[in-house]
């Protein structure tokens, strides 16, 4: 087999709609990365369909995001939003839909480009069934995730992590983010390291570059006085509120009187929900997760004396997360694991330096004491000192936020999607056979 001129990919988003809103239950860093990369695509001689499970009455079957590239919305299953679990029993389904729009089209797909681990179990159906390669990407791994919850909290299912490591057998290439990520593929998954190939996200400056900082703070209402702590992404314990409400309560006694405040952005807040100047509570979020993670959040914050320092604002759009990131005056990383941290990409575009915990890809998305701080995984006291550092001094933020800006222009969409391009392209020029599973 010989790679054609022009490729068709079919790219598959079973349990999340690219175009849907972020900060949901399933929705974040994932969606960004296929849209971003999808569009970018038909400049690489690549055309591409995006398929995703059809969730709701409402949206067209399909959507058309750039020339040359579709979202198209498959029924499996019941026409309504499912837990990512609850979509296992209708990846056959999501398939034979995928297959069945494939034959009503003039031409096939070259190749399959697969993501999350529900994808890939209908992506292997029909890479198999078109003789075409298989290219994943996990995004999360169920051991790594499930390794860093807290003892409490719910785990990713024995399943999940079982199709993990069939798939990483089974994948005709596999894509990661970062080295640690690949390591993880390696050494958690028994991945053929010949087949890994790390490929980081990208951020586009249109969206996000720096604005004036009073400007910003003034929009959102920010005092001058008050230090802001900004953190982004889904409301889950996978993302640490917990440890960053707790290393708020130690700079209060490490420093009082210090005014400081946590912003959290994301999740899905209830249509009829309005947000006071506290804002949202537990009762205004949509998902049941989502509820009972920010009263257990919020119930830690009054246990430590840091209720008044910790606020939800909902989800926000790419033009108001730009003016958040000019706004605040650190974006705080908690998470227990990230393959690779998005947002660290976007702040540093921005001009944000960010705190996180060594942990997973963070240690490759933020460069120690030149973008951000990094502190030793777990270690509440120093995410907390790590935090007053910056905080605490001007001219060591906006160092730290020149730097990272600058380290930001290297990463573009246009280069990750050349890359995945150039691994799609290699593997066809080569034609590898498919692996049974």
């Amino acid at each position: 087999m010989t790679a054609p001129s022009r490729l068709r990919a079919a790219l598959l988003s079973m349990h999340t709609d690219p175009l849907g809103s972020l900060g949901g239950d399933v929705s974040g860093g994932m969606n960004v990365y296929i849209r971003e990369t999808a569009r970018v695509l038909p400049a690489l001689g690549v055309e591409a369909d995006i398929f995703t499970r059809a969730s709701d009455d409402g949206s067209p079957s399909i959507a058309n995001l750039a020339p040359g590239v579709r979202l198209i919305r498959i029924p499996a299953g019941p026409k309504k939003p499912l837990e990512k679990n609850e979509q296992a029993c209708f990846t056959g389904e999501f398939a034979s839909g995928i297959h069945a729009f494939a034959e009503s089209q003039e031409g096939g797909y070259d190749i399959v480009s697969s993501h999350y681990w529900l994808s890939a179990l209908a992506g292997q159906e029909l890479a198999d069934g078109w003789g075409t390669p298989l290219i994943h990407r996990f995004h999360t791994l169920a051991a790594r995730k499930n390794e860093s919850l807290p003892e409490e909290a719910d785990r990713e299912t024995g399943d999940r992590a079982a199709a993990e490591i069939r798939i990483a057998q089974r994948a005709d290439a596999l894509i990661a983010s970062t080295g640690a990520e690949a390591a993880d593929l390696a050494h958690t998954l028994g991945a053929d390291k010949s087949k890994v190939h790390i490929i980081p996200c990208g951020v586009d400056p249109g969206n996000f570059s720096p604005l004036p900082r009073k400007e910003a703070r003034a929009a959102l209402g920010w005092s001058d006085e008050e230090r802001i702590l900004l953190n982004i992404g889904r409301i889950e314990p996978v993302k640490g509120l917990d440890r960053l409400v707790r290393a708020i309560a130690t700079m209060k006694k490490s420093r009082p009187g210090f005014s400081i405040a946590a912003v959290h952005v994301g999740g899905e807040v209830r249509a009829s929900a309005r947000a006071e100047n506290t804002g949202y509570r537990p009762e205004d979020f949509s998902s049941s997760v989502q509820r009972e993670e920010v009263a257990r959040i919020l119930e830690i914050a009054a246990e430590a004396g840091a209720s008044e320092n910790i606020r939800f604002e909902g989800p926000k759009s790419q033009d108001d997360l730009r003016v958040y990131y000019s706004a605040a005056d650190a974006l705080t990383i908690s998470s227990r694991y990230e393959t690779f941290g998005l947002v660290a990409l976007e702040a540093a575009a921005c001009g944000l330096p960010a705190v996180a915990f060594r942990t997973g890809g963070l240690a490759e998305a933020i460069e120690a004491d030149r973008t951000g701080l990094l502190v030793p995984e777990g270690d509440i006291a120093a995410y907390a000192a790590a935090t007053l550092k910056i905080t605490a001094s001007p001219d060591l933020r906006d160092r730290l936020g020149t730097q990272a800006r600058r380290r930001a222009r290297a990463f573009s969409w246009t280069e990750t999607a050349s890359k995945e391009a150039a691994v799609w392209k290699n593997l066809l020029r080569r034609s590898v056979p498919a692996v049974p599973a």
